[in-house]
């Protein structure tokens, strides 16, 4: 399972944003943010070919969505 945390910067919008984003399969949380970026969503697929297709496909393409960072979140290996 690949997981990743994106971090979205809106044109105007962010609540329109976040209802659009919990439509899209793959999208499990998004929130508003107070900071660099205005909306963070988590997103999980079965690869990260999947998740690559979610962002530049869905969430990019959305109204009102002006930029995206993606950040890919890896498992660590350390033991708790």
């Amino acid at each position: 399972m690949a997981k990743a945390l994106v971090c979205i910067n809106t044109e105007s919008d962010n609540e329109d944003v976040i209802r659009n984003l919990k439509t899209l399969d793959g999208v499990n949380e998004a929130y508003s943010s107070i900071g660099a970026y205005d909306v963070v969503a988590l997103i999980q697929a079965d690869s990260i070919l999947e998740l690559k297709e979610i962002v530049a496909k869905n969430i990019r393409n959305m109204e009102n969505v002006k930029s995206t960072l993606t950040l890919t979140m890896i498992e660590s290996k350390t033991p708790s």
